[in-house]
């Protein structure tokens, strides 16, 4: 049993270190509270579950998961029986808030009975549940989660709470500088940038940072509001583009539709010092384009901005 839990961490850890992938590895306690008519006392049970993210898929995660319910004692008599249950989940949920995950699984496996007796049986199950997941940091989260276990033999039913801390693991890494020198070319126009005095794309960038989820100007971001708005002003050929950025804590999904309110905070701002609203874009990248690493509380804050770019105006 213990060989097989560090086999499955192990596992977990490797495919962890690619990349390209974003792995879960989550260590949990399990309480079994088996039907009535399966006479058997109801048992605490450690498990594991190695669980792959998506990010471009209408599944959240898949996970395979394994318990071991040691000394299971039947009820009246002094027979005990060993479970082990291997079974793989499909999970969808949603954000209900930027640490705060609700979801929804359904899947099935296989349970074992080291000593069947009483009509109980090895054999193939089916589950759903629901559960919810508590963003420690960017790479740790705390998981509680209920499921109805249905055997495929007589359709008993095993209702099972899982409280579980997971440790996720890979994922891309990209390291951008603060300033890049270019031109965007897309299928039918090329836009230019606005060059500050070293020749370098000129980006102004409201420092101070946003607060944990939140998309409310700071006022220390005015003096740079008014700045944008003044080489605006100064500079009639040129739009900005206004650029939203978070740290890395929640879901990609979620941290893209924060990073654009945060950019459309910062527009209405801009507005109120006089800029034509046509003269703004407004785009969110999410936590794809950090400038500081995620792995410090500092680096998160710096992490969370707003960019202004200035981009020459096209020819109509």
């Amino acid at each position: 049993m213990k060989k097989l839990l560090l086999i499955l961490g192990f596992v977990g850890v490797l495919f962890g270190a690619d990349n390209n992938v974003k792995f879960e590895v989550t260590p949990t306690l399990n309480y079994n509270y088996f039907e009535g008519n399966l006479d058997m006392k109801n048992r605490y049970a450690p498990g594991i579950r190695v669980g792959y993210h998506f990010d471009n898929f209408w599944l959240d995660q898949v996970e395979l998961g394994f318990e071991y319910y040691s000394n299971v004692k039947y009820a009246n008599t002094h027979e005990t029986t060993d479970i082990s249950r291997t079974y793989l989940n499909a999970i969808k949920g949603f954000d209900l808030s930027k640490r705060f995950y609700f979801y929804g699984l359904a899947g099935g496996g296989y349970e074992n009975f080291s000593n069947a007796a009483y009509d109980n049986k090895s054999g193939g199950f089916g589950q759903y549940g629901a559960g919810i997941k508590f963003n420690l940091s960017d790479s740790l989260a705390l998981r509680l989660e209920t499921r109805d276990q249905i055997n495929f033999n007589d359709a008993n039913h095993n209702w099972v709470t899982t409280l579980g801390i997971s440790f996720g693991f890979g994922g891309e890494k990209k390291h951008e500088s603060r300033f890049l020198t270019r031109k965007i070319v897309r299928s039918t126009e090329t836009e230019a940038f606005m060059l500050d005095e070293n020749g370098k794309e000129k980006v102004i960038s409201l420092e101070g940072h946003f607060g944990f989820d939140k998309t409310n100007i700071n006022p220390v971001f005015h003096e740079k509001i008014k700045e944008i708005a003044k080489i605006l002003d100064e500079n009639e050929q040129y739009n900005t583009i206004l650029e939203g950025h978070t740290d890395n804590i929640g879901s990609k999904t979620y941290n893209k539709k924060l990073s654009e309110k945060r950019a459309k905070s910062v527009a209405k701002e801009l507005e109120k010092y006089g800029v034509d609203k046509n003269r703004i874009k407004t785009i969110g990248y999410g936590q794809d384009r950090p400038r500081s690493s995620n792995a410090t509380k500092e680096g998160r804050a710096d992490n969370r901005r707003v960019e202004a770019k200035f981009i020459l105006k096209q020819k109509q």
